[in-house]
């Protein structure tokens, strides 16, 4: 029932605000509006059965954003299972919890690699003109756990062509051009320092040498075609060994070009034979048309086959130095935290795009960070409205809100990307934007903002709203 939760979560803060909306411009009362945003929701989000039930339709939601959810998990496990994270490390360490998320993890990586797979054959049938664009979204797209979960995946998703097997099947299918590409790299992988494995500043470089063998085809029904365009092309990686190069048992590249087609569909598996993944393709794209197989050594082809990713070692480092506390006489001031400028600090480093626009916003509600925080009072309180930023330093703007929105008078807040809604105990329900600049909802100028350089938190204050950061300390990641 995991998708459950994504599946309300990822639709209903727009969907139902929406339905609501629109039945009001009709002119519907509030008690009509929630009636069809409820059938709404069965309409579109479940299927009716024979017998009267109803079942909920996974497949309204897209197999890319299940993918899309899925990767975020895994993001954040590499983030908290990371020994150098000294905010979750201790509790993980403490508890005894790092088998058990790496177990998670797995299952993870094992789920996102099916969700893949499906995207992939899916794009590839419609490539190959198999499948049109056309149909229904969730036809194909749609997210559908018997398309994931299944036994034999080589028969279930073939990335073959009829067309080549039947030529193949009938001698039809020939070869016309054999090369060999290899290189060696004197500064091909980079490997931390032996010297100092937990200094991710140090490092030394080993050479690396490949090779991939690309053999074209050519469908023919005569032994005097009238052009020798490939039909078909192959591109095997070789291993470089003391006793020389060895193939893998089997492709990593195939180039197929459908019969009469201007372009041609690229399948590429990063994963080298033994690894996980091998042989399931990672990349599926549409390319143009090549005469040769030598057309496809480029950058981005190479790049994929031969992937240096570095080999993730979590390596707990070493223990950090002890923390020396003071304790300040009787009738002394307490420590202070905050570091001051006359002159303000700024954001060492540029955030936003030419628009400003390049933001999402949420909203917190005061006290809901506390046990005894009752999410259903009518007199809630909007303590800032915040501007996340997507670009360099993950940046958090704060902002107080603009009267009336900072009365306690608040039943509930919901925000969709910049789309705000906001319920008040008198029944209003008001809705609108924070976009860039002055707008209804928040005050012109952030009271903080929050940012990231060089692996270290900082957290800026205005004080006294005057467009100045007066102070700022370091706060946890």
């Amino acid at each position: 029932m995991l998708l459950v939760p994504l599946l309300l979560g990822g639709c209903a803060p727009a969907f139902g605000p929406l339905v609501r909306e629109k039945c009001q411009n009709d002119g519907c009362t509030k008690e009509q509006q929630y009636v069809a945003e409820a059938y709404a929701y069965r309409v579109k989000l479940t299927t009716e059965n024979p017998d009267g039930t109803f079942s909920v339709n996974y497949a309204i939601l897209p197999n890319t954003e299940v993918a899309r959810i899925v990767k975020n998990r895994l993001d954040d496990l590499k983030v908290v299972l990371d020994p150098k994270n000294l905010d979750w490390a201790p509790f993980i360490e403490e508890f005894g919890l790092r088998s058990e998320l790496e177990r998670q993890e797995q299952i993870f990586r094992a789920l996102y690699a099916r969700l893949r797979l499906v995207d992939n054959h899916n794009n590839f049938k419609e490539y190959m003109g198999e499948r049109s664009s056309y149909m229904p979204s969730d036809h194909y797209r749609g997210y559908d756990a018997s398309r994931v979960f299944v036994e034999d995946v080589f028969e279930a998703y073939p990335f073959s062509s009829d067309r080549i097997e039947n030529a193949r099947a009938s001698g039809m299918l020939k070869e016309i051009e054999r090369f060999v590409w290899s290189a060696r790299m004197e500064l091909g992988r980079k490997e931390p320092d032996p010297a100092d494995p937990d200094d991710p500043n140090k490092f030394i470089w080993r050479p690396e040498e490949v090779g991939i063998e690309f053999i074209s085809y050519k469908v023919m029904d005569t032994p005097n075609p009238r052009d020798n365009y490939v039909d078909y092309v192959e591109g095997t990686r070789l291993v470089m060994t003391k006793d020389g190069p060895k193939r893998e048992s089997k492709p990593a590249l195939k180039l197929f070009v459908p019969n009469g087609g201007y372009s041609a569909v690229l399948v590429i598996d990063k994963d080298k034979e033994g690894e996980i993944g091998f042989l399931l393709p990672d990349f599926v794209d549409r390319v143009s048309r090549v005469t040769s197989a030598q057309g496809l050594v480029t950058d981005s082809v190479l790049s994929r086959l031969f992937q240096r990713t570095e080999e993730e070692k979590r390596v707990k480092p070493n223990a950090p130095p002890p923390i020396v506390v003071e304790i300040a006489p009787v009738g002394k001031n307490k420590v202070d935290v905050w570091e001051y400028s006359a002159n303000g600090w700024t954001v060492p480093f540029r955030y936003k795009t030419e628009r400003a626009d390049n933001y999402t916003v949420s909203a917190k509600i005061k006290g809901d960070d506390q046990v005894a925080h009752d999410p259903t009072s009518p007199n809630q309180q909007i303590e800032y409205f915040r501007k996340m930023w997507n670009g360099n330093g993950s940046v958090y703007e704060n902002f107080y809100p603009q009267p009336p929105y900072d009365q306690s008078n608040i039943v509930r807040v919901s925000v969709s990307d910049k789309r705000v809604m906001v319920v008040t105990n008198t029944g209003d329900e008001i809705t609108g934007y924070v976009t860039p600049g002055t707008n209804k909802f928040i005050k012109d100028n952030p009271y903080s903002v929050e940012y990231t350089e060089s692996e270290t938190r900082w957290l800026l204050m205005d004080e006294d709203s005057d467009g100045k950061y007066e102070k700022r300390r370091q706060v946890a990641r």
